[in-house]
């Protein structure tokens, strides 16, 4: 005959136990996918920019949004220059033509080869004091050094934050994923002066 063993109520988790512990383990295991998603999205991104990969890399940047931020920088920061200069005429051209000049040279400027030429290289664009010429790929061009890259971060639960010599990346969570939202000259405007 076999003996039986006898086993209190505590000892044995109850349904409602094992639930809450499920629900928490789920709860837990969302929060460190969703946290740690923005630096594999940024992997992939650096993977596309090292590889010359440009449709992949299209895939990851919203390039409305970043066109737009760019726009309002080069406005900012040129033009309050030209401004400044007294040179009211080339920023009246430069604002005033339809369809704006500005805003065909970003749109130039910001394609898949733009924004991997800017990330290389950023001196360029943060040191002139005129819009430099659109960029074409180059298969020669130097890999982008990701050792320079520091401080990635959230700055909302929908923004993410990498600084990379000077520029400050900011992709933000879409449906499809993080994607490139702005790139953050961080040139000196007129209105700062």
């Amino acid at each position: 005959m076999v003996d039986r063993v006898a086993v209190t109520p505590s000892e044995i988790p109850s349904g409602r136990r094992q639930r809450a512990r499920l629900i928490v383990l789920a709860a837990a295991a969302l929060l460190l996918l969703y946290a740690v998603s923005p630096y594999y999205s940024l992997w992939r991104f650096s993977q596309a920019l090292r590889a010359h990969d440009l449709d992949a890399l299209s895939a990851r940047v919203d390039f409305p949004a970043v066109r737009a931020s760019f726009k309002q920088q080069v406005r900012d920061h040129f033009l309050g220059k030209l401004a400044n200069k007294k040179t009211n005429r080339i920023a009246q051209i430069l604002t005033s033509s339809e369809p704006n000049l500005l805003d065909q040279l970003v749109d130039a400027y910001v394609t898949p080869e733009g924004i991997a030429a800017l990330i290389s290289n950023p001196a360029p664009i943060k040191s002139a004091t005129s819009f430099p010429s659109p960029p074409t790929f180059q298969a020669d061009r130097p890999a982008i050094d990701w050792s320079k890259f520091r401080h990635a971060f959230f700055t909302s639960p929908r923004d993410f934050a990498v600084d990379h010599e000077g520029l400050k990346l900011r992709f933000r969570l879409h449906a499809s994923g993080w994607k490139l939202q702005v790139i953050d000259l961080q040139l000196e405007s007129a209105t700062s002066r």
